[in-house]
Formats: structure tokens, sequence, C-alpha cells
């Protein structure tokens, strides 16, 4: 995967789904998955460090201001470093407690990830 690509979306009423063609090709993997997710408060350089995880400079969307870039979960799929027989699979959140965003979302959202990760990192 050369690229993120969003995994869950959230609608503007605040509902979850899953978006099809990153389905798609989450199912084309045919080896173990290591998945790292990140979560963490809006504005605290999530996607930056999971950029600097990939080992890449860019990658996750990254800005500078107070208005959130990540909305939903993103994913991005890459070699793992040191297992041949493994993917590594990146996962960036949108920040808690974001403006503009319900605190059910939040919760969505965090839960969501800590379910999905093998490792979780909480920024």
């Amino acid at each position: 995967m050369n690229a993120p690509q969003c995994l869950i979306e959230v609608s503007k009423d605040g509902k979850m789904a899953i978006r099809p063609e990153t389905l798609q090709t989450v199912k084309k993997i045919n080896k173990r998955l290591v998945i790292v997710g990140i979560a963490g408060c809006y504005r605290t350089g999530k996607s930056y460090l999971m950029n600097r995880l990939a080992g890449r400079g860019s990658g996750f969307s990254v800005s500078r201001g107070v208005q959130s870039n990540t909305r939903g979960i993103w994913m991005w799929c890459l070699p793992h470093p040191r297992k041949s027989d493994c993917v590594l699979m990146l996962l960036d959140t949108e920040g808690l407690h974001a403006i503009k965003q319900k605190a059910q979302v939040s919760s969505k959202i965090f839960s969501m990830v800590v379910l999905l990760s093998s490792t979780l990192i909480y920024n």
C-alpha cells in the first residue's frame, strides 16, 4: 500500500462505516497482521508519530493549526521491518475531543482502535 487509506469513516451525524474499497484491500493480505493503533487528544501529533513509525516523512495527513486533519480511522499497510512473514498495519485515528466532534464519536473511535490493535499507543 503506497499511501494511507480511510478504513472507517465518520459521517457528519456521527455514524461510522467501513469503507468497502479499503476492506477489499485488507482481505487481499495473505500474511499475518501486526496492527499498531494510536489514540489520544486532538492536535497532539498522532499522525506525525505514525509517519515516523512507517519510516516516512509523510503519509498520514499532518497540518498546522487547531483544526483536526484526520477524520475516522485511517490505515497504512507496510512490510514489517523485522518479520518478512508479517504485514505492519498502522491505524491513525481522529483525535479525541476534537472541535465539532460529539463525545459519543470519540468513545466509538477509541473503542474501535483498542479492539483492532495488537499494540496501542496512547498519545
